[in-house]
């Protein structure tokens, strides 16, 4: 299939050289904050594959969630789960970091194969531009670093090519390996039936020049079909919803023109469609100048393969999926390998038509007009990065909830759908919430969501919070719940409030010092016998960081005199929450239940509770005022009075 031979290429040594550098950048791209999110799991696909290879080793029930998937990364979960077990890695959060790693060798593999075939196809530049091409395309690098079963397809698309190329440049048996290659990308995703294709093709084609050795490799890479066929049939007697819409329209949407076409076109957008068409235009020029002047000219079998890879993949992912930029763009990616190859290849050529008088130099210049492309993509990619690098909310949110909240259920909406259940988002808390997900807080009034579903926290997005504000019912509704924290800070996700769904018994103006504010407490009655406990929960916010970690006395103490007959001390808070951290003015900080015993020979009478903040190192009490009442400061505050019975 090859018009001329190529002319000498530049020594081995300098070409892997520059191909390890761009492999070494776009690692460094795709290394780059890969671990985002986590321990939360942002992706939804990611804990699927891992619960269901916990599933298939029967210490699992993932209520047969992916019955039905191709088997291939399954297995890479399970192989991977049994791999890391020993050194400590057994849930979900702790192995996709490990698996994501995987997915991005996977993922630099595939630019090494993209750049020998292309190299093999049109020389060195072909070689490195498309190996530049997928190693800094951003949709690439998103796609790149996830534990799915993407990254491992693309690359076993690429190989079947680059195999396929070798083996129609004289390797004749690597034809098996190419076929071998395609049939494990159809056990990764079953759409990706003309993976096997380039391979087959070579052997048919040497069947016509050996027929017994091509009839052979035919017979060989029928076999591997038909095992994967069985592997198929027998694993996918439920498909998974891509399947289903294959089932119930797949013929109409394959036949449907502007469907393929659309997805074909989004199967080389990471390349820029116009510059990608320019380029190959050119490069069909170039081929056909070649021809007439006698000039080397560039494998048409390479081209052939990647033509088919490029037009079959997203007619077949047609059957399920309508790609856009924003949706399904991994359906056509294994498709954009092959892109690559052409793009380089059509390079190669423009390269191959310069006269050699001209240098080197004149025939790399070719290539310069795609720093137009990659530029701007280093620009995005750099975002990208950036973005992955923020912190999540609802990591902040999880960790938060375990040290502040005593467990209840927690009302979310979709941004939050998985940040309370550890086997789908990743988080293992160490106190469990319950969970309900709902469209809006404003479906039911705050008593509602407790009486229908036992609601104690409700996780509010942005829109119902500015309803809360601005609204007469939101309004109204926010007078009877307690703000808890915003988490408003940059962050992968959105930002949201933490409410709880009813206020303090009792709303208190006391401040402390500086800045710390007693905005009410809880009492578990307004008498007691001897013997008994009286319960107290207070609630604290700071103006700012207070200057140093304070404890809290309650004494009980008899109408006149000052020696405490009862005390309680503590942190305000939780012991988790010392002072020195109340570093949000708008956080409300709820404290751990504090019980006042009441001894045993305590005489009936009416009683005072008086509380304080102290420094428990040196015993120095902050004053105390009450804006309500005039006076001095003092170094205690009366905060109730109780009743003690014979």
């Amino acid at each position: 299939m090859v018009d001329s031979p190529l002319p000498p290429p530049l020594s081995s040594r300098r070409w892997w050289i520059v191909l390890l550098v761009l492999t070494a950048a776009a690692g460094w791209l795709r290394l780059s904050g890969y671990n985002f999110s986590l321990p939360y799991i942002d992706h939804p696909d990611e804990p699927a594959f891992y619960l269901t290879g916990l599933e298939w080793r029967g210490v699992f029930d993932n209520q047969t969630y992916l019955t039905g998937y191709p088997p291939l990364y399954i297995w890479t979960n399970i192989l991977a789960q049994w791999t890391l077990k020993p050194f400590g890695s057994r849930t979900v959060a702790a192995t996709i970091p490990a698996l994501r790693l995987l997915s991005i060798v996977f993922n630099l593999l595939t630019l090494i194969v993209i750049g020998l075939t292309a190299r093999r196809a049109a020389g060195d530049l072909a070689g490195w531009t498309a190996a530049a091409a997928w190693a800094f395309a951003p949709v690439v690098i998103t796609f790149g670093v996830y534990a799915t079963p993407d990254p491992l397809l693309y690359l076993l698309v690429a190989l079947a090519v680059w195999l396929a190329v070798e083996a129609s440049a004289g390797r004749k048996f690597w034809c098996l390996w190419s076929a071998a290659a395609g049939a494990l990308a159809i056990l990764d995703k079953y759409y990706i039936l003309t993976a096997v294709v380039p391979g087959m093709l070579v052997a048919a084609a040497l069947a016509r020049k050996n027929r017994r050795l091509g009839l052979r490799y035919l017979a060989v890479q029928g076999l591997m079909l038909l095992v994967t066929g069985v592997i198929a049939i027998v694993g996918a007697a439920v498909l998974p919803r891509e399947g289903a819409i294959a089932r119930e329209s797949g013929l109409s949407n394959v036949l449907n023109l502007e469907r393929v076409a659309n997805n074909i076109y989004h199967a080389v957008t990471p390349l820029q469609p116009v510059a990608f068409g320019l380029f190959v235009i050119a490069g069909v020029v170039a081929y056909l100048l070649a021809r007439r002047e006698q000039l080397p000219r560039v494998r048409l079998d390479a081209v052939l393969f990647c033509l088919i890879i490029l037009i079959s993949i997203p007619w077949l992912a047609a059957s399920f999926s309508l790609v856009s930029t924003t949706e399904r763009m991994k359906d056509v990616l294994p498709a954009t390998t092959s892109a690559c190859v052409l793009l380089g290849i059509a390079v190669g050529q423009l390269a191959l038509i310069v006269p050699a008088r001209f240098g080197a130099a004149a025939r790399y210049a070719v290539a310069l007009p795609l720093l137009l492309v990659f530029v701007p993509q280093l620009n995005e990619d750099f975002r990208l990065i950036e973005n992955r690098q923020l912190p999540d909310n609802r990591v902040a949110l999880r960790q938060w909830a375990d040290i502040n909240l005593e467990p209840g259920t927690v009302l979310v909406d979709q941004v939050n759908h998985k940040t309370f259940n550890p086997f789908w988002g990743g988080i293992e808390g160490r106190q469990w919430f319950d969970w309900w997900i709902a469209d809006s807080f404003f479906d039911k009034t705050p008593e509602g969501w407790r009486e229908a579903h036992g609601i104690s926290y409700a996780v509010i997005g942005a829109g119902d919070r500015e309803s809360l504000q601005t609204t007469g019912a939101g309004q109204a509704a926010g007078a009877r719940i307690l703000h808890l924290r915003d988490f408003n800070a940059p962050s992968r996700s959105s930002t949201f409030s933490v409410y709880r769904l009813w206020r303090m018994q009792h709303e208190t103006q006391y401040r402390f010092g500086d800045g710390i504010h007693l905005l009410g407490y809880d009492q578990s009655g307004r008498a007691v016998v001897p013997g008994e406990s009286l319960t107290f929960r207070f609630y604290w916010q700071a103006d700012a960081p207070p200057a140093d970690n304070y404890s809290l006395f309650i004494h009980l103490l008899a109408e006149s005199g000052d020696a405490p007959l009862a005390q309680a001390d503590g942190a305000p808070a939780r012991p988790e929450r010392p002072t020195l951290t109340w570093s949000d003015p708008g956080e409300t900080l709820i404290s751990q239940p504090f019980a006042l015993a009441i001894p045993a020979d305590t005489p009936a009478g009416d009683y005072r509770v008086m509380i304080g903040l102290y420094n428990f190192q040196t015993g120095q009490r902050l004053s105390v005022t009450d804006p309500t009442r005039s006076g001095d400061p003092g170094e205690a505050v009366l905060l109730t009075r109780v009743e003690v019975g014979g």
